[in-house]
């Protein structure tokens, strides 16, 4: 199977909202349930500056996303954020990884970041591994820091130092 990583693009609305419409991507992802079409095609229309997204292709079909948001702050323009969802037909077959792969390469190499940081839900052990295999280390826990199913949900703070 091969992975295509390319750049977003408007096009590419219809698929981010399928993405994002999956349970898993609902329950993991601080996207809301239920997105819409026009949601999705004004996001990726109006991009704010520092914003980078790529989606994963796998024989021709959008299977997953990620978006890093590199600070526009003077001080803290060392760090970057992102986002990321994968298709639930296609966890475990490593395009979180890919993808992971291709902002960090960015970061690192031409957008002079030191520090890229994620929240994560504490019970979402699979992402945590996942990002912990690229050297991303728990830095602190936010008790009630996000609101999924109708309760407070622990997360983890989360963050790699370029070394």
């Amino acid at each position: 199977m091969e992975i295509i990583i390319r750049p977003t693009l408007v096009s590419d609305a219809a698929a981010l909202c399928d993405i994002y419409s999956q349970p898993n991507a609902q329950r993991e992802t601080l996207q809301l349930p239920k997105p819409s079409l026009t949601m999705w095609t004004k996001r990726l229309e109006n991009m704010p500056e520092g914003v980078y997204s790529f989606v994963a292709e796998v024989d021709g079909r959008v299977v997953g996303n990620i978006g890093l948001e590199h600070s526009q702050r003077p001080r803290i323009a060392h760090c970057a954020s992102f986002g990321i969802g994968v298709h639930d037909d296609f966890h475990g077959l490593g395009i979180g990884s890919k993808l992971i792969e291709t902002v960090i390469d960015l970061a690192d190499n031409w957008l002079q970041v030191k520090r890229i940081q994620i929240e994560v839900n504490s019970d979402n052990e699979k992402a945590i591994a996942c990002y912990k295999k690229f050297g991303f280390e728990i830095e602190g826990e936010a008790k009630f820091g996000s609101y999924r199913d109708g309760e407070y949900i622990n997360t983890y703070f989360m963050a790699r130092i370029k070394a």
